[in-house]
């Protein structure tokens, strides 16, 4: 799998196009990231959004405005940041109909794109749905983990309690193997790098 990577907006905030032999999947696409994507996505097969706030979204709506056949994955319960401009931003909300809601509940949820199997992995806290999503063993954590860093927990529909369960889950991990992961801020890191850091977060919370 190839990733390109390309940060947008006043947040910088990482939109990623993954190549496969079987074509594109594209994470996150916020502000500004529509012409980027269309020049650099020849064959999309997804659009996958691990959680709902605004400048991880911006764009799905005018990605589906040229792409409607291209299935809009985003965790159920996000999908209201989608279909309504909640933040009073000047978003252009997707159609419910547009978006295919993944089931959250804490757990993960796989389903496949083109023999692809993709996994949503649930760790509420800094958004309802925020979730991981998980590729060909490569996470794209989105708000949740950064390098050395954790999502934010004190905005609105964010919930501490959530986010420290969240944690406590992504502690206890287990993977036979390191993988790596690509978060919606900033640099990568690996799944066992940033493990051992949670006792910290999970204290300070």
């Amino acid at each position: 799998m190839q990733i390109k990577v390309q940060a947008f907006g006043n947040t910088q905030t990482n939109c990623y196009i993954a190549s496969l032999e079987q074509g594109d999947f594209i994470v996150d696409p916020g502000m500004g990231a529509c012409a980027w994507v269309l020049e650099n996505a020849k064959k999309p097969l997804a659009i996958l959004i691990t959680h709902g706030h605004y400048d991880h979204i911006w764009d799905a709506h005018a990605l589906k405005t040229v792409w409607p056949h291209v299935p809009l994955f985003a965790p159920k319960d996000d999908v209201f940041m989608l279909t309504t401009d909640c933040f009073s931003l000047g978003l252009t909300p997707c159609l419910a109909e547009q978006i295919c809601p993944v089931a959250c509940q804490r757990a993960r949820t796989t389903f496949e794109v083109a023999n692809i199997p993709i996994t949503y992995w649930h760790f509420p806290g800094h958004t309802p749905g925020c979730c991981m999503v998980e590729m060909e063993g490569v996470f794209f954590s989105g708000d949740f983990i950064f390098h050395r860093s954790i999502g934010r927990y004190d905005f609105p529909y964010s919930n501490c309690a959530d986010m420290k369960d969240s944690l406590i889950r992504f502690e206890n991990l287990e993977s036979p193997c390191d993988k790596p992961l690509y978060p919606g801020h900033g640099q990568p890191t690996t799944l066992k790098e940033e493990q051992p850091h949670m006792k910290a977060w999970i204290a300070h919370l």
